[in-house]
Protein backbone atom coordinates (compact mmCIF):
# COMPACT_ATOMS: atom_id res chain seq x y z
CA UNK A 1 0.00 0.00 0.00
CA UNK A 2 2.86 2.38 0.88
CA UNK A 3 4.60 1.65 -2.42
CA UNK A 4 1.37 2.27 -4.29
CA UNK A 5 0.93 5.63 -2.53
CA UNK A 6 4.50 6.66 -3.27
CA UNK A 7 4.01 5.83 -6.94
CA UNK A 8 0.49 7.12 -7.52
CA UNK A 9 0.73 10.38 -5.57
CA UNK A 10 3.58 11.84 -7.66
CA UNK A 11 1.92 10.56 -10.83
CA UNK A 12 -1.39 12.25 -9.90
CA UNK A 13 0.46 15.43 -9.00
CA UNK A 14 2.22 15.39 -12.37
CA UNK A 15 -1.06 14.89 -14.28
CA UNK A 16 -2.79 17.69 -12.35
CA UNK A 17 0.20 20.02 -12.91
CA UNK A 18 0.25 19.36 -16.64
CA UNK A 19 -3.51 19.91 -16.87
CA UNK A 20 -3.39 23.20 -14.97
CA UNK A 21 -0.42 24.62 -16.87
CA UNK A 22 -2.07 23.68 -20.16
CA UNK A 23 -5.10 25.88 -19.41
CA UNK A 24 -5.18 29.37 -20.84
CA UNK A 25 -6.84 32.32 -19.20
CA UNK A 26 -8.48 34.53 -21.81
CA UNK A 27 -7.87 38.21 -21.28
CA UNK A 28 -9.76 39.34 -24.36
CA UNK A 29 -12.15 37.87 -26.91
CA UNK A 30 -10.82 35.73 -29.72
CA UNK A 31 -9.41 37.53 -32.74
CA UNK A 32 -11.82 37.27 -35.64
CA UNK A 33 -10.21 37.88 -39.02
CA UNK A 34 -13.63 38.22 -40.68
CA UNK A 35 -14.54 41.14 -38.41
CA UNK A 36 -11.28 42.94 -39.14
CA UNK A 37 -11.66 42.40 -42.89
CA UNK A 38 -15.26 43.63 -42.83
CA UNK A 39 -14.28 46.69 -40.78
CA UNK A 40 -11.53 47.47 -43.28
CA UNK A 41 -13.83 47.14 -46.28
CA UNK A 42 -16.67 49.07 -44.65
CA UNK A 43 -14.39 51.85 -43.40
CA UNK A 44 -13.02 52.31 -46.93
CA UNK A 45 -16.56 52.50 -48.30
CA UNK A 46 -17.44 55.02 -45.59
CA UNK A 47 -14.48 57.25 -46.43
CA UNK A 48 -15.31 57.04 -50.17
CA UNK A 49 -18.85 58.13 -49.29
CA UNK A 50 -17.51 61.11 -47.32
CA UNK A 51 -15.35 62.07 -50.30
CA UNK A 52 -18.46 61.97 -52.48
CA UNK A 53 -20.48 64.28 -50.20
CA UNK A 54 -17.62 66.52 -49.01
CA UNK A 55 -19.03 69.60 -50.82
CA UNK A 56 -22.37 69.23 -49.02
CA UNK A 57 -25.71 67.74 -49.96
CA UNK A 58 -29.26 68.83 -50.68
CA UNK A 59 -32.46 67.10 -49.64
CA UNK A 60 -33.69 67.10 -53.23
CA UNK A 61 -31.13 64.52 -54.36
CA UNK A 62 -31.11 62.46 -51.14
CA UNK A 63 -32.54 59.43 -52.94
CA UNK A 64 -29.18 59.05 -54.77
CA UNK A 65 -27.44 58.48 -51.41
CA UNK A 66 -30.09 56.56 -49.47
CA UNK A 67 -28.88 53.10 -50.54
CA UNK A 68 -25.32 53.95 -49.48
CA UNK A 69 -26.52 55.09 -46.06
CA UNK A 70 -28.57 51.91 -45.65
CA UNK A 71 -25.66 49.71 -46.73
CA UNK A 72 -23.20 51.35 -44.30
CA UNK A 73 -25.64 51.41 -41.37
CA UNK A 74 -26.50 47.75 -41.95
CA UNK A 75 -22.83 46.78 -42.15
CA UNK A 76 -21.98 48.47 -38.84
CA UNK A 77 -25.07 46.96 -37.16
CA UNK A 78 -23.98 43.51 -38.36
CA UNK A 79 -20.44 44.12 -37.05
CA UNK A 80 -21.88 45.06 -33.66
CA UNK A 81 -23.76 41.77 -33.51
CA UNK A 82 -20.68 39.77 -34.52
CA UNK A 83 -18.51 41.55 -31.95
CA UNK A 84 -21.04 40.96 -29.17
CA UNK A 85 -21.35 37.28 -30.07
CA UNK A 86 -17.86 36.61 -28.72
CA UNK A 87 -17.46 36.01 -25.00
CA UNK A 88 -15.57 38.89 -23.40
CA UNK A 89 -13.37 38.29 -20.36
CA UNK A 90 -12.90 41.12 -17.90
CA UNK A 91 -11.10 44.36 -18.60
CA UNK A 92 -7.32 43.71 -18.60
CA UNK A 93 -6.96 43.93 -22.39
CA UNK A 94 -9.32 46.90 -22.57
CA UNK A 95 -7.15 48.76 -20.05
CA UNK A 96 -4.05 48.30 -22.23
CA UNK A 97 -5.90 49.31 -25.38
CA UNK A 98 -7.27 52.41 -23.64
CA UNK A 99 -3.73 53.41 -22.69
CA UNK A 100 -2.78 53.23 -26.37
CA UNK A 101 -5.89 55.10 -27.51
CA UNK A 102 -5.44 57.68 -24.74
CA UNK A 103 -2.30 58.89 -26.47
CA UNK A 104 -4.58 59.80 -29.41
CA UNK A 105 -7.18 61.51 -27.26
CA UNK A 106 -9.94 58.88 -27.14
CA UNK A 107 -10.77 55.73 -25.21
CA UNK A 108 -13.15 52.80 -25.39
CA UNK A 109 -16.01 52.07 -23.04
CA UNK A 110 -18.15 49.12 -22.07
CA UNK A 111 -17.62 45.37 -22.00
CA UNK A 112 -17.68 45.15 -25.78
CA UNK A 113 -15.43 48.02 -26.91
CA UNK A 114 -15.60 47.45 -30.65
CA UNK A 115 -19.35 46.71 -30.48
CA UNK A 116 -19.79 50.06 -28.72
CA UNK A 117 -17.83 51.74 -31.53
CA UNK A 118 -19.84 49.93 -34.23
CA UNK A 119 -23.09 51.04 -32.59
CA UNK A 120 -21.82 54.63 -32.39
CA UNK A 121 -20.87 54.49 -36.09
CA UNK A 122 -24.35 53.31 -36.98
CA UNK A 123 -26.02 56.01 -34.84
CA UNK A 124 -23.85 58.73 -36.36
CA UNK A 125 -24.70 57.61 -39.88
CA UNK A 126 -28.41 57.51 -38.96
CA UNK A 127 -28.24 61.10 -37.70
CA UNK A 128 -26.42 62.12 -40.86
CA UNK A 129 -28.97 60.30 -43.02
CA UNK A 130 -31.91 61.99 -41.27
CA UNK A 131 -30.29 65.43 -41.58
CA UNK A 132 -29.47 64.80 -45.25
CA UNK A 133 -33.03 63.66 -45.97
CA UNK A 134 -34.71 66.59 -44.23
CA UNK A 135 -32.54 69.59 -45.12
CA UNK A 136 -29.33 68.47 -46.75
CA UNK A 137 -25.93 68.88 -45.09
CA UNK A 138 -23.48 71.78 -45.33
CA UNK A 139 -19.77 70.98 -45.92
CA UNK A 140 -18.81 71.97 -42.35
CA UNK A 141 -21.39 69.57 -40.93
CA UNK A 142 -20.08 66.85 -43.25
CA UNK A 143 -16.62 67.40 -41.76
CA UNK A 144 -18.05 67.15 -38.23
CA UNK A 145 -19.79 63.86 -39.03
CA UNK A 146 -16.61 62.58 -40.67
CA UNK A 147 -14.51 63.49 -37.63
CA UNK A 148 -16.84 61.59 -35.34
CA UNK A 149 -16.85 58.58 -37.67
CA UNK A 150 -13.03 58.60 -37.77
CA UNK A 151 -12.83 58.48 -33.96
CA UNK A 152 -15.12 55.45 -33.74
CA UNK A 153 -13.39 53.69 -36.64
CA UNK A 154 -10.04 54.24 -34.92
CA UNK A 155 -11.40 52.70 -31.72
CA UNK A 156 -12.89 49.69 -33.49
CA UNK A 157 -9.85 49.01 -35.67
CA UNK A 158 -7.42 49.48 -32.80
CA UNK A 159 -9.31 47.09 -30.55
CA UNK A 160 -9.90 44.42 -33.19
CA UNK A 161 -6.28 44.59 -34.42
CA UNK A 162 -4.99 44.37 -30.84
CA UNK A 163 -6.78 41.03 -30.43
CA UNK A 164 -4.55 39.47 -33.10
CA UNK A 165 -1.48 39.54 -30.82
Amino acid sequence: MLVLRKTLLPLCFLIVSITITGCKTRLAPEYDKAIVETVSITSEATMRFFALVAQGTTATDFSKREDTYNHLIGAYDALKIKAKARPVPKHIATKKINELLGTRGNTLSGDYPSAFAFEALSKTLRKMKNKDKSTGIKPTAIQAFKGQIEIFLDQALTYESFLKR
